[in-house]
């Protein structure tokens, strides 16, 4: 049940790049997509997204460079510009920092809104309990300091996850809201509340619902309201015969009615499995701003804009077999005070802590490690042409 909670949870958290208020407020889901491995892309299809242009309903026109390391393909830069009739000008840009593992241990989002020039402006750190996502920090740059905002704890139990929100009072933290994610058959619920006179409150409620293949067709949104869950919104997902996500239509409650009337649609093109044209029109053609879901990757992964048009490019990483195996020898075992590497081809090595922390890189295929303390260490190798390989190695 993981995977599809997991899967959802790209749908529901990953909203991409919109305007600077948005930016701040969305920091944390473009992490979480990166927490998810890459957006999901290497669990079923080699692309990743390249470049991204969109615009809104005013005219307000951005553009975003996707930029990945040179071998692992982890993403560790989004750099959007924006144009308001004067040309291409920096806007915002978003860097990743990763462990040794590929979790992602900071987000650092840096702006010009406030000054023209490029300055640090949010970020988020995380931590984890094991593999899991536990914990995310959220820092807005005040003064020439970082000042905590928002804090999120996660927990998992099956096929209920909770996600606890707190914000910081200039003290201490305060809890915010509660969301909880419980997974019942094909259905995914999240159940919203708010902290009020010491209790929970109920606030909203969303309910995805899902097909044999795990796609979403369907979310509810309803509100809390008189002690009952009153109807609000709800979005219907269509998909093509190929199972990629052509289009979606938003759906508003009429109350004096009792019925579903239809407001927007939002549809999507693509080329073999992949979406590279959005739009968004209210029901008439008539332009809107919305989100438009780029999925691709048949559905593996999504990156969401917010705009009335959006064109997408992607990048292939086949050329970079990243699971090749560079294979070699370290020796001596235990080392104690240098490591000779006996491969084809080398390139360099990096020495790391068993926590991901990089200790050492050479050029060299021989190390000093003399200066390490006692213990186990892993050892990354990359041949010439960019395939690397992993082996542990003691120190005594």
């Amino acid at each position: 049940m993981k995977k599809g909670l997991f899967t959802l949870l790209i749908l529901v958290m990953v909203f991409g790049n919109v305007g600077f208020a948005q930016h701040k407020s969305n920091l944390k889901s473009n992490v979480t997509a990166n927490v998810l491995k890459h957006y999901g892309v290497r669990d079923e299809t080699s692309l990743v997204p390249q470049t991204a242009a969109w615009h809104t309903v005013d005219g307000e026109k951005y553009r975003t460079t996707y930029t990945y390391d040179e071998y692992d393909f982890y993403l560790i830069e989004e750099y959007t510009e924006m144009d308001e009739g004067d040309g291409w000008n920096a806007f915002y840009v978003i860097n990743y920092e990763y462990d040794f593992t590929g979790n992602v241990l900071e987000a650092l989002a840096m702006s010009t809104y406030e000054t023209g020039m490029m300055e640090n402006d949010s970020r988020a750190s995380y931590t984890y309990d094991g593999d899991l996502l536990s914990e995310v920090v959220y820092q807005e740059w005040e003064d020439g300091a970082w000042v905590n905002e928002t804090k999120e704890v996660y927990t998992y139990n099956g096929d209920v996850s909770t996600i606890l929100y707190w914000d910081w009072n200039g003290t201490n933290w305060t809890s915010d809201e509660l969301w909880t994610y419980t997974r019942t058959g094909n259905t995914l619920e999240v159940l919203i509340q708010y902290m009020q006179g010491g209790a929970w409150q109920n606030d909203e409620k969303e309910t995805y619902t899902l097909d044999f293949d795990e796609h979403v067709t369907e979310i509810l949104f309803e509100l809390w309201q008189n002690n009952a869950w009153v109807n609000f919104e709800k979005v219907i997902y269509h998909y093509n015969d190929e199972g990629c996500f052509d289009s979606k239509i938003l759906q508003g409650w009429m109350v004096n009615s009792s019925v579903w009337e239809d407001d927007i649609i939002c549809r999507f093109s693509y080329v073999d499995g992949n979406a590279v044209h959005g739009e968004a029109v209210k029901i008439g053609e008539i332009a809107c701003d919305d989100e438009l879901e780029m999925a691709y990757g048949y559905n593996a992964a999504t990156k969401t804009f917010y705009g009335s048009e959006v064109d997408m490019t992607y990048v292939d990483i086949t050329s970079v077999n990243e699971n090749a195996q560079a294979n070699f020898k370290v020796y001596p075992m235990p080392a104690e005070n240098e490591i000779q590497i006996q491969t084809e081809g080398f390139q360099k090595a990096e020495i790391y802590s068993v926590t991901g922390q990089k200790m050492m890189e050479s050029q060299q295929n021989n190390m000093n490690v003399s200066q390490l303390s006692s213990g186990l260490y892993i050892i990354k190798v990359y041949d010439l042409e960019g395939n690397c390989a992993t082996q542990r190695f003691v120190v005594k």
